[in-house]
């Protein structure tokens, strides 16, 4: 099982980009995907086709779970 932070941001058109997270730990908070969000937001580090991020606009965290069938 496999767990997924997906942070959607507005950019400075207003259009939405993503910035996905595997491997999250356990237990992660909706506080601490929020201050991470302010972070990336203030520091300014990823750039979009659409300039710079300047809004939060959602986030969820995907729990994936893989299974393998035998099939030889």
């Amino acid at each position: 099982m496999s767990k997924t932070l997906v942070m959607n941001f507005l950019n400075e058109e207003g259009k939405k980009t993503s910035i996905r997270v595997n491997n999250v730990k356990e237990g992660v908070t909706e506080a601490e995907v929020k201050d991470a969000m302010d972070v990336i937001i203030a520091k300014n580090i990823f750039a979009s086709s659409g300039g710079d991020l300047k809004t939060k606009d959602s986030a969820q965290l995907i729990d994936k779970t893989t299974s393998d069938f035998e099939v030889k």
